[in-house]
């Protein structure tokens, strides 16, 4: 199935992009963040961590784009969210060789834990996060703050236009999308998986961009994604094993010992 030049014209930016909340689920997050968090949850769930941001792109001044209470209110947004009794659910349906890969007691934990606090300092005109806690509670806030700094940023820049202008940038970003999916047809034997999460445009910009790939290209060549809502609501696989987060927290537990 593939879609019309018509029905794509149609995108606009207001279906790419949205101003309400920028994460409205834990599930919209990388599928890594819960095979190293089960991991975690049963071997070293009170390590204490601090996973801190600072914005290395040293030319791009996040401060003055992104206001920094719009920031706070985007943290604390997440900070509400739990994980849904249909979202765990979810996860126990995932299986690896026929055995589910998520056991009860870590969808549990999932059921109650909570993201720990933050402290937000702005350094040269731009954003620094810390987040200190339990490693087992702290691993979630990665991907939330890149996604959340990534659209506000991205929001900000399309607020300095008109509309038509607005809609020339998702008009170009169609016709890029369009590009690339007509390359990897070319070339049937290409295989690829979206690991985007952490670097998107908008939320909507990416569930639009992984809907696309799904009605355009086979499961042989598009073969999953690594956001797990994404996964979910397209029925495709979700995909990641561990970050270098894991190297570098063991490095300390190992040396600690």
């Amino acid at each position: 199935m593939t879609v019309t030049d018509d029905n794509r014209q149609k995108a606009s930016a207001e279906q790419c992009q949205d101003t309400g909340p920028v994460i409205e689920s834990l599930l919209d997050t990388d599928f890594y963040k819960f095979t190293m968090g089960q991991l975690i949850f049963k071997k070293y769930p009170d390590v204490p961590v601090t996973y801190s941001f600072k914005n290395r792109t040293a030319n791009i001044l996040l401060s003055h784009h992104i206001k920094e209470q719009a920031f706070r209110d985007e943290l604390e947004q997440v900070r509400t969210l739990g994980f849904r009794d249909e979202e765990r659910a979810y996860l126990r349906s995932i299986k690896v060789s026929g055995e589910q890969l998520f056991c009860e007691p870590y969808l549990d934990f999932l059921k109650h834990v909570q993201l720990p606090p933050y402290q937000i300092t702005i350094t040269d005109n731009n954003f620094e996060v810390n987040i200190t806690g339990k490693w087992s509670e702290a691993i979630y806030w990665e991907t939330f703050i890149l996604s959340i700094l990534n659209e506000l940023y991205y929001r900000s820049l399309m607020e300095r236009y008109i509309n038509t202008k607005k809609n020339d940038v998702v008009a170009e970003g169609m016709n890029r999308l369009q590009s690339k999916i007509a390359l990897v047809k070319a070339n049937p034997l290409l295989t690829f998986s979206d690991f985007g999460t952490r670097r998107r445009f908008s939320r909507r910009w990416h569930d639009k961009l992984i809907k696309e790939l799904c009605l355009q290209l086979p499961k042989s060549q598009f073969i999953g994604t690594s956001n797990v809502s994404l996964a979910g609501k397209y029925a495709i696989t979700p995909i990641g094993t561990m970050a270098h987060e894991m190297f570098m927290v063991m490095s300390g537990v190992m040396h600690e010992n």
